[in-house]
């Protein structure tokens, strides 16, 4: 996890001057937070971005990231938001009450950690009828999946254009993500598949056109997550 910290914090020192615009991706994974909420962590939040967007749908939003940087840039951003606390720590050494949050929220962090121990922590987290939310990268299944970037790459272009007015990062930026990029290994679509079938059985698994799987699962009411 040490490389991991490094390279986040690189990547927020020579981001964190750039604009910083959410996506319709992420408007479309509000709709999956519940409208109210008394408690909400988010695992591995950057910049807050996403963490800023649900701080109108909870009482509190406690957010971590194991990155000094990160945390730093995203408490900046976030003075004038009174119910966010963002946290420097590892998800998988944080000291968390069980069965504590309405809602819990990982976007693009599951992939730097141990799969099966960071599931069985995540659902032991959530409140029964609470909901986990995790969106991460995909990796491919072969290569007439791989082909596909033939139509990916122009459509991430312009929606980064769209989005925040510039075509691509500074050189800087994407040369950091690039080195970060050498250290990750992704599901891919089966293995994404398995991991709800064998931890999350009747989820919401969906995956997106540009690289990401989105799984949804409420806690069962009655009793603890099987």
């Amino acid at each position: 996890m040490q490389q991991v910290r490094e390279d986040f914090d690189r990547i927020a020192v020579l981001s964190e001057h750039e604009e910083a615009a959410h996506g319709p991706d992420l408007d479309h994974l509000l709709s999956y937070v519940p409208q109210r909420c008394e408690h909400i962590l988010e695992v591995g939040c950057g910049f807050g971005i996403f963490t800023r967007l649900m701080a109108a749908r909870a009482e509190r939003v406690t957010a971590i990231d194991l990155s000094p940087q990160m945390i730093r840039v995203a408490r900046e951003r976030s003075n004038d938001y009174r119910n966010l606390e963002f946290v420097l720590t590892d998800f998988l050494q944080a000291d968390l009450p069980e069965e504590e949050f309405d809602c819990i929220v990982t976007i693009a962090t599951l992939h730097h950690l141990p799969l099966d121990e960071a599931l069985l922590k995540l659902k032991s987290l959530v409140k029964p009828g609470g909901v986990l939310i995790i969106q991460d990268l995909i990796g491919y299944d072969g290569l007439l999946d791989k082909a596909f970037d033939i139509f990916r790459l122009p459509l991430s272009v312009v929606s980064r254009f769209w989005r925040s007015g510039r075509l691509r990062p500074s050189r800087e930026v994407r040369q950091a993500w690039v080195e970060h990029g050498k250290h990750d290994t992704y599901l891919t679509a089966r293995e994404a598949r398995r991991m709800r079938d064998e931890h999350f059985p009747g989820a919401y698994l969906r995956r997106h056109l540009l690289w990401r799987y989105t799984l949804v699962w409420r806690k069962d009411l009655s009793g603890p997550a099987t």
